[in-house]
C-alpha cells in the first residue's frame, strides 16, 4: 500500500516522514496556487497558505541620548576649558546643556551648536563626540 506524508503541521511532503504518514491519498495533485494539502488526521483538505510576510519595516533607530556630564565629558580635556570660558555663546550653550535631562545626539541642531566651540577657540572634534556610539555609563 502507498503511503503519503505530512509534516509536522499537517502539510503534505513529497519527502518520507517517520511517523507522519497516511494511506489516504490526497484527492488530486492539481491544486490553485497558494493552495496545498493538509491532513487533518483523517482526510486531505486543501487550504490556503499563509501569504508571504511582507518585509517589516526598519526598526525604529534608538534614541541616541547621553546625560550631561557624560556629554561633556566627551569633549575630553577641552571639557574644563569650555565650562570655563566666559564667552557668551559658550556660556549661553553650557546653561542650554545644564537644564536639560539630557543630550540627543541626533538633534539636528547640535554639529551647529558645537561648532561655537570651535568659533570661540576650542579644538574639538565634533563628529566624534556625535558619532561615537553611546555607552552603557552615558545612559541618562
Amino acid at each position: 500500500m502507498q503511503k503519503f506524508y505530512f509534516d509536522i503541521n499537517g502539510w503534505f511532503s513529497t519527502q518520507p516522514i517517520e511517523g507522519r504518514e497516511t494511506e489516504i491519498a490526497p484527492p488530486d495533485s492539481s491544486l490553485a496556487e497558494g493552495f496545498a494539502w493538509n491532513f487533518t488526521g483523517y482526510a486531505w483538505q486543501a487550504q490556503e497558505l499563509s501569504p508571504k510576510p511582507q518585509e517589516l519595516p526598519p526598526a525604529p533607530k534608538a534614541p541616541r541620548r547621553v546625560s550631561v556630564g557624560a556629554f561633556f565629558d566627551r569633549f575630553g580635556v577641552e571639557k574644563w576649558g569650555i565650562l570655563a570660558d566666559p564667552a557668551p555663546a559658550v556660556q549661553a550653550l553650557v546653561k542650554d546643556c545644564s537644564v536639560r535631562a539630557f543630550i540627543d545626539l541626533d538633534r539636528p541642531d547640535l554639529p551647529q551648536a558645537l561648532g561655537l566651540l570651535t568659533q570661540a577657540g576650542h579644538v574639538i572634534d565634533a563628529g566624534a563626540i556625535i558619532s561615537a556610539p553611546v555607552q552603557a555609563g552615558e545612559m541618562p
